[in-house]
């Protein structure tokens, strides 16, 4: 008996020992947290709701039945595999959001997953850019062996053209501007690090070590063998070189010569650290305005939106003549009793909507009373408002409230010049503005979800595309390799040639 009693503790002890050890594993690794196909069914059924209840461009570029065939089609994925792993689930959500073809909607990671990015080094010690199907490192950790100009060709023996070709059906771009979503491929703050790490986390094997074939000039390629680092890391690498996360810091304003300048605002995003964005534009108009400057370069190239008022205060300071910014700014419903327990957002009003706010339309859907919104309001030049010649440089960035703004102008003002890349967004008017974010109780995963469809206060549109520039001038492999710009050495030229015509016709 004594032995008998001996062997079963040992067993106990051991069974504890596994027990433990799978839940460590767990909680390590929460995305290789098992759903059953009957949990998996219940968030996607919650999801599928949502979406068609709230979201106002569910059925604006895919069918409702394209979009029925592709949730359901995750949902017999987790039926032949007898469930889903948490990070199966979340690449399967953001293939079918993807469909959408909405910027603003996407899967995002639950708080488990979010809190291992902090301390999983899954993330290349590198700030690259994709273009022309090629991969460039823009910086580059200190220690790592690679440097900026380095051609990534493969990591881990497969090549960067296999792995972003997995990557790329994630990504949400609108309608039909595909090219727009190969920026985030590269980098991203949306996707935590750019897409290939952000969803290579969870389609690829990332050891604490990378095998990273470069090549360097025109050298022949080599082998580089990196740490990976984590997401606060990757976010500190090459702070200040790569763009503003916040409008207080996205200005930059140069002169150039006698009589033009330039002016750089890489975002609208004022929510985290708000300014009064008069505080920002004043001085620099006031400035273009007492110098007599009859040129100015803007440069939007790395702005892909964000708030209202940051948009709103540029506009104010370029047209010339009164207009409302939108036309109408829509809503699918005012009901979100249901599903509303597992929704939030940053305007809990939202949830609950005055509908005194709102007229109803033929459709059904809710049109925003223009009293209640800046942009539907009309939007009245500033004093010191430029009125010279306006350049303005564009990128596949471009999206959201960047894209509407450039949409905007170009209407208000056809002798602006656009040069640079087509646009990413919609030049019709996105759905955005407030965001709801549906958190789903079984796996944890948040769901992004526009609230409203804006209408841009513009004659013509191509419908599911952005802006394409006056003079083309894309960034381009080639370029990278030389350091040039191609966009701003053509503004600079076409500022030279307007000169010399000015020149001539004087004589």
């Amino acid at each position: 008996m004594r032995l008998a009693s001996h062997i079963r503790n040992l067993i106990l002890a051991t069974l504890c020992v596994a027990l433990a050890d799978i839940s460590a594993a767990q909680a390590e690794a929460p995305e290789q947290r098992y759903l059953s196909p009957e949990q998996v069914a219940r968030d996607i059924a919650l999801a599928e709701e949502v979406y068609e209840r709230i979201h106002p461009g569910y059925t604006r570029y895919a069918t409702q039945n394209e979009m029925r065939v592709a949730w359901q089609d995750l949902q017999d994925k987790a039926n032949q595999n007898d469930g889903l792993s948490v990070g199966e689930f979340y690449i399967g959500s953001s293939r079918v959001l993807a469909q959408i073809r909405c910027d603003h909607t996407k899967a995002e990671l639950s708080e488990a997953l979010a809190e291992t990015r902090k301390t999983d080094p899954v993330y290349l010690p590198v700030r690259w850019n994709f273009v022309d199907e090629r991969g460039f490192v823009s910086v580059a950790k200190e220690d790592s062996g690679l440097q900026a100009g380095d051609e990534i060709l493969s990591i881990d023996g497969d090549s960067l053209t296999s792995r972003t070709d997995l990557v790329r059906p994630l990504i949400p771009f609108d309608g039909e501007t595909s090219w727009a979503h190969d920026g985030q491929v590269a980098q991203s703050y949306e996707f935590r690090g750019g897409g290939l790490d952000h969803f290579g986390a969870f389609l690829f094997r990332t050891d604490a070590t990378a095998q990273m074939t470069v090549r360097r000039g025109d050298a022949a390629p080599m082998t580089v063998t990196v740490d990976r680092i984590t997401h606060p890391e990757w976010r500190a690498l090459g702070a200040g070189e790569v763009g503003a996360l916040n409008f207080k810091d996205a200005i930059r304003f140069e002169r150039i010569d006698n009589h033009s300048a330039y002016l750089a605002v890489d975002t609208f995003v004022n929510y985290r650290t708000p300014v009064n964005p008069a505080e920002l534009y004043d001085p620099i108009f006031d400035a273009l305005q007492a110098e007599g400057r009859d040129t100015l370069i803007v440069d939007l190239r790395r702005n892909g939106g964000g708030s209202d008022d940051a948009a709103l205060g540029l506009l104010a300071r370029l047209i010339q003549s009164p207009a409302p910014f939108m036309r109408d700014i829509r809503v699918k419903t005012l009901d979100h009793s249901g599903p509303e327990d597992f929704i939030s957002t940053w305007d809990p009003r939202a949830l609950n909507p005055d509908a005194r706010g709102f007229k109803q339309n033929p459709d059904g859907t809710y049109s925003l009373l223009s009293a209640l919104s800046p942009s539907l309001s009309e939007l009245t030049p500033r004093a010191n408002a430029f009125k010279g010649q306006l350049i303005l440089l564009t990128s596949r960035d471009n999206a959201s409230g960047s894209t509407h703004l450039l949409s905007f102008i170009k209407a208000q003002n056809p002798d602006a010049v656009l040069i640079g890349e087509r646009t990413g967004g919609s030049a019709e008017g996105a759905t955005a503005g407030i965001l709801f974010t549906l958190t789903l109780p079984e796996s944890g995963i948040k769901m992004r979800i526009p609230a409203m469809q804006s209408f841009v206060n513009t004659p013509t549109f191509e419908r599911g595309l952005g802006i394409s520039p006056d003079i083309k001038a894309p960034m381009t492999a080639a370029a990278i390799l030389a350091k040039e710009d191609p966009a701003l050495n053509a503004a600079y030229a076409l500022i030279e040639d307007m000169s010399a015509f000015d020149t001539a016709a004087l004589k």
